[in-house]
């Protein structure tokens, strides 16, 4: 598998999945029990017939954007895969390079 990008890069990208990962987990906790300090961001209308009414569209949105959240965190956890595993083989490669160099000086 080729790596398509450096090991300053994979590292980068391996840092800021992983607190992005927590971040929509954490995020998708808070929407899962229905947070207060998140109802600004619903797309509520601004009008409802009744309470019942707002308090049923409040909860659907809520859902949805739990799963939103859920399904971002998961995304990247898979970059952090990604990174994880290019910062693996670039240092077998850096290893394998180090360990033909010492032959070639020894021998």
């Amino acid at each position: 598998m080729a790596c398509i990008c450096g090991k300053k890069c994979s590292l980068f990208c391996l840092v800021i999945s992983i607190w992005a990962t927590i971040q929509m987990l954490l995020m998708g906790i808070a929407y899962t029990t229905n947070s207060l300090t998140f109802i600004h961001s619903l797309p509520l209308a601004e009008h409802y017939g009744s309470l019942e009414e707002y308090r049923s569209e409040a909860d659907r949105l809520y859902g949805m954007l739990a799963l939103r959240c859920y399904v971002t965190a998961f995304l990247y956890g898979c970059i952090a895969l990604i990174s994880y595993v290019c910062l693996g083989l670039r240092k077998r490669k850096q290893k394998s390079e180090m360990n033909e160099d010492r032959k070639m000086h020894i021998g």
